[in-house]
C-alpha cells in the first residue's frame, strides 16, 4: 500500500501491519477519511484508523479471504460489504469490520469481482460476478436476484450518483449500461462525442444564440438556434478537470458575459465564449454545480459548489463563502428572486434553503419537501412567492416563498425546470422519463416527448418560442414548445 498527500506527486509505503501485500480492493470511510479498508488476495480484510499508518486484520466470520471488492454504506459507515472469489460470495459487517456474516441467498454465482451501493437507497446494492452477470439486492444483501440478460463477466460496476437506476458494468466485452436498475442492459461502446449535456444557456439578448455544457468536452456554441454548433474552449482547458463543465450562466451585459462552472472553479468569457479566463480567486471548493447572476446587478453572482455557496460582487474576480446557516454544503441548484434580488434559494442534498440578505444568512425552507435531494429550482417572475423544486422524488411547489411545499409531480426524478416566459402557469420539467409539461401551474402534467429519443433530461432552456432539452449521453434537442416535435441538435467539434 502506498499513500500520497500531495495529489500524487510523491508516494510513501504504508504497510505496517499488512501481512498480505496483494491488495485487490480499497474503501475509504466517507465520514472519516482516516478510516480505510484494504481487501487482499488470501489475507482477507485489513483496517486502518490512522490514515494507513498502521493496519490490523478484521476477518472474524470471514470464511473466504480472497477479497475482490469492498463497498461502504454512504449513510452508515459501520456497514460494509466484501466481495470474495473462489466461491465465497458476499459478506456483510455492521460493526466496522469487527464481525462478518455471509449474505448469499439467491446468489447463484459466488465469484464476486465488483460491488456497488445505491447512493440514494443504500439498502440496494449490486454485485458483479465472474461468469454469472450482475445480481441485485434490495434489502441490504439479505436476498439477491439476477438482473436482466446482459454482461456475464463483470469486472467493475458504477452507479450514477443522482440517478441510481442508471448503472454501468465494465466487462471483458466492453461497457454495458442499464437505465432501469439492471432490468435490461445494452452495450455502450460506440465513441459518441459531445452527447452528455450538463447545462444549457440562452443569450437573453439574442435567443438564437445558445451554449451547451458538455461533461468532459467543454462548451459548445450555436448562433442559429442549435442548427449547427462549434466548440468554444480557448482558455478553458487549463487543467484536466476544467473541461468538465457543470453549470452555465449569462449576464445581460453588452456584450454578454458568460460564466462556466467546472470541476476546476469558475471561468469567465466576455466575448461570447471565444476566450476564457479563470475566475475562482477565494473559492475553496473547485466543484461548481450551479451559477446564478443577480438580474439587477450583473456584477453580483453566486456559485453553488460541493463546499457551499460562494458570492462575488465584482464580476467573478474574487469570491467569498456565504454559508452561515447552511447545514448542507452540497449545492445542486440556485435561484434568485427577480423581484427582490436579496432573496435567493439553494437546493442541496439536504433540502432547500432560503436567504433574504444576499446570502449572508440562510434558513431551512423544506417543510413538506419529502425528498431532500433538490436538483432544480424555478421562481415565477410575476409572483415570486411561487416557486418550484425538482428533486430526486419528483417536482414540488410552494406558494408562500418556500415556507411550505406540496408534491406536484411524483414517480420521476426532476433534474431541470423551465417556466414559459409568456405564461408562467406553463412549466416544463426535465425528468428521468423525459420532459413533462403542465399548463396549470403544476397541478396536472403530461408527457411532452414526441421526437425525444433520450428520456434522461438533465437541462432545459426556454425562450418565447423554443424549448431546448439537454440529455444524459443522448445529445440536445429543440422544438417550438407551442407545437411540433423535438429535433436533434448535432454538436460538432471542428
Amino acid at each position: 500500500m502506498f499513500k500520497s498527500t500531495d495529489c500524487g506527486t510523491n508516494w510513501s509505503a504504508v504497510n505496517t501491519g499488512l501481512t498480505n501485500l496483494n491488495i485487490r480492493a480499497l474503501a475509504i470511510d466517507p465520514t472519516n477519511s482516516n478510516t480505510l479498508y484494504s481487501g487482499t488476495d488470501g489475507g482477507g480484510v485489513f483496517k486502518s484508523t490512522n490514515g494507513g499508518a498502521t493496519w490490523s486484520a478484521v476477518n472474524t466470520g470471514l470464511t473466504n479471504l480472497n477479497i475482490r471488492a469492498l463497498a461502504i454504506d454512504p449513510t452508515n459507515s459501520n456497514t460494509l460489504y466484501a466481495g470474495t472469489y473462489f466461491g465465497g460470495g458476499v459478506f456483510k459487517s455492521t460493526n466496522g469490520g469487527t464481525n462478518w456474516s455471509a449474505v448469499n441467498t439467491g446468489l447463484t454465482n459466488l465469484n464476486i469481482r465488483a460491488l456497488a451501493i445505491d447512493p440514494i437507497a443504500p439498502t440496494t446494492l449490486h454485485a458483479g460476478t465472474d461468469g454469472g452477470g450482475v445480481f441485485k439486492s434490495a434489502n441490504g444483501g439479505a436476498t439477491w436476484s439476477a438482473t436482466g440478460a446482459g454482461p456475464m463477466y463483470v469486472q467493475s460496476l458504477a452507479i450514477h450518483p443522482i440517478a441510481p437506476d442508471t448503472l454501468y458494468a465494465g466487462t471483458d466485452g466492453g461497457v454495458y449500461k442499464s437505465t432501469n436498475g439492471g432490468g435490461t442492459w445494452s452495450a455502450a461502446n460506440s465513441g459518441l462525442i459531445a452527447t452528455y449535456i450538463r447545462a444549457l444557456a440562452l443569450d437573453p439578448a439574442t435567443p438564437n444564440t445558445l451554449y451547451a455544457a458538455i461533461d468532459g468536452d467543454g462548451v459548445y456554441k450555436s448562433t442559429n438556434g442549435g442548427a449547427t454548433w462549434s466548440a468554444v474552449n480557448n482558455g478553458l482547458y487549463v487543467t484536466p478537470t476544467s473541461r468538465f463543465v457543470y453549470a452555465l450562466a449569462i449576464a445581460p451585459t453588452t456584450p454578454p458575459t458568460l460564466y462556466a462552472g467546472t470541476l476546476h472553479y469558475v471561468f469567465k468569457s466576455t466575448d461570447g465564449g471565444t476566450t476564457w479566463s479563470a475566475s475562482g480567486s477565494g473559492m475553496t471548493n473547485p466543484n461548481v454545480n450551479a451559477l446564478a447572476i443577480d438580474p439587477a446587478n450583473p456584477n453580483t453572482l453566486y456559485a453553488g459548489t460541493l463546499g457551499g455557496v460562494f458570492k462575488s460582487t465584482d464580476g467573478g474576480a474574487t469570491w467569498s463563502a456565504v454559508n452561515t446557516g447552511l447545514t448542507n454544503l452540497n449545492i445542486r441548484a440556485l435561484a434568485i428572486d427577480p423581484l427582490n434580488t436579496s432573496t435567493l434559494y439553494a437546493g442541496t442534498d439536504g433540502g432547500a434553503f432560503k436567504s433574504t440578505d444576499g446570502g449572508a444568512t440562510w434558513s431551512a425552507s423544506s417543510s413538506g419537501l419529502s425528498n431532500p435531494y433538490v436538483y432544480a429550482l424555478a421562481i415565477d417572475p410575476t409572483n415570486s412567492n411561487t416557486l418550484h423544486a425538482g428533486t430526486n422524488g419528483g417536482v414540488f411547489k410552494s406558494t408562500d416563498g418556500g415556507a411550505n411545499w406540496s408534491a406536484s409531480l411524483s414517480g420521476v426524478s426532476g433534474y431541470a425546470l423551465a417556466l414559459d416566459p409568456i405564461n408562467t402557469n406553463t412549466l416544463y420539467a426535465g425528468t428521468s422519463s423525459g420532459v413533462r409539461k403542465s399548463t396549470d401551474g403544476g397541478t396536472t402534467w403530461s408527457a411532452f416527448n414526441t421526437g425525444l429519443t433520450n428520456l434522461n433530461v438533465y437541462a432545459l432552456a426556454i425562450d418565447p418560442t423554443m424549448l431546448y432539452a439537454g440529455t444524459y449521453y443522448g445529445g440536445a434537442f429543440a422544438l417550438q414548445h407551442r407545437a411540433g416535435v423535438y429535433l436533434p441538435l448535432v454538436l460538432r467539434n471542428p
